[in-house]
């Protein structure tokens, strides 16, 4: 048995729990005031939480300044080599858990199972493979077309066919996407609602990107797990009460526009164009959604531009800036990421049953956002990582 002492965080008990964490077939035994006879202590320094979690990356997309066109140019062999050499870094910034959300041919479904069998080191990936998108829609080039709830119902399949745990519907418009506005419905409710119907036969998650607030209702009626973004317009009574009563998770993905705004300039205008206006909005709906009791989890859209691998330190602290208190920012990155990866079961909490996945962060998380940019040590599976 593998027993670790320190000074321990649930996030749901939110009070520090000075003692030994206990270890068996990689999940967490017990949590006591006294180490259990034996047993081969390791001390973790710090504030010991759950293993963090990124609800929303894009591990074949650079970061850099034009990622899609970065993706256009590299082959797949080449994506997958950079975005393995990611995974390490990931753990390094004490994240445990990601959701790829769109990879080019479902390229992160091949890491999550290269994960999953040993043969990378690693964070667990959920991976959605290519994102469903109408004809023309968003992300087009790099995703799955369909129309129509037939259509929508056979790309669904295609795409559990090759291994994904999760499912992406384009519900509007976006900024990376020349041609088409941000924001614009795009999908209906009848067509996710097909697609939700094939990823709940599987006990798949499913999440929508949505910025303007017809594809937001489009999507939430649908039954779709997740709103990504909901950049776009103010929110109203009738969304936060359609979210609430389904159980919705806000993804907001700060980290998206803030770093496209600071590349202004050297990132594609048209990015800066669509992203500056509504980029206080975008602050405001994260905000007013949270305080409505819309559960946030936290995800950053690593993979767009000057929004590297990892960034979820940045996402926190962003949380935190529009107003999220510092507990639910913890909640954010562990039991309501978890939610949305669909890992509610397994993730995201220091309890007995839960995955021994754990992080020692150099400051206080109920003190300071700013203690998540320094991870003393990472444990995955109950195993030191780094």
């Amino acid at each position: 048995m593998q027993t670790y002492k320190g000074t321990f965080l649930d996030p749901v008990e939110l009070e520090p729990f000075e003692g030994y964490l206990s270890v068996e077939d990689g999940r967490i035994a017990g949590l006591d005031r006294r180490a259990p006879e034996r047993a081969e202590v390791t001390p973790l320094p710090g504030v010991v939480v759950p293993g963090l979690i990124d609800a929303h990356v894009h591990l074949t997309m650079s970061g850099g300044l034009d990622p899609t066109a970065d993706l256009e140019k590299k082959s797949d062999a080449f994506l997958l080599a950079r975005a393995a050499g990611y995974l390490r870094r990931y753990l390094a910034a004490g994240v445990t858990a990601v959701r790829d959300l769109g990879s080019r041919e479902g390229g992160a479904i091949g890491l999550a199972q290269a994960v999953a069998e040993g043969l990378l080191e690693g964070p667990r990936i959920v991976a959605a493979g290519p994102v469903i998108t109408p004809t023309g829609g968003h992300g087009w080039k790099f995703g799955l077309e369909a129309d129509g709830p037939e259509g929508v119902r056979r790309a669904a399949r295609t795409v559990f066919k090759q291994g994904a745990g999760a499912i992406k519907f384009m519900a509007t418009g976006g900024v990376m996407t020349p041609g088409v506005k941000a924001g614009a419905e795009m999908f209906d409710e009848e067509e996710m609602r097909a697609g939700v119907r094939e990823a709940e036969k599987r006990g798949a998650v499913s999440a929508a990107h949505a910025q303007g607030l017809a594809g937001i209702k489009n999507a939430v009626r649908a039954g779709v797990r997740t709103i990504e973004h909901g950049a776009f317009d103010a929110w109203d009574e009738e969304v936060f009460e359609l979210m609430k009563r389904q159980g919705t998770v806000l993804v907001p993905t700060l980290a998206a526009p803030d770093g496209i705004l600071q590349g202004e300039g050297r990132v594609p205008a048209f990015m800066v164009e669509k992203t500056r206006p509504i980029a206080e909005r975008h602050r405001a709906n994260t905000f007013e959604a949270y305080r409505a009791g819309v559960p946030v989890a936290a995800g950053t859209d690593a993979g767009t531009p000057l929004n590297g691998h990892p960034n979820l330190a940045r996402e926190l602290e962003l949380l935190a800036e529009v107003g999220v208190e510092l507990p639910d920012v913890l909640k954010a990155a562990t039991v309501v990421a978890a939610r949305a990866l669909g890992l509610e079961a397994e993730l995201g909490r220091l309890a007995p049953g839960y995955a021994a996945d754990l992080v020692a962060l150099g400051g206080d998380p109920l003190e300071s956002a700013a203690a998540y940019a320094r991870p003393l040590a990472t444990v995955v599976r109950g195993r030191l990582a780094c």
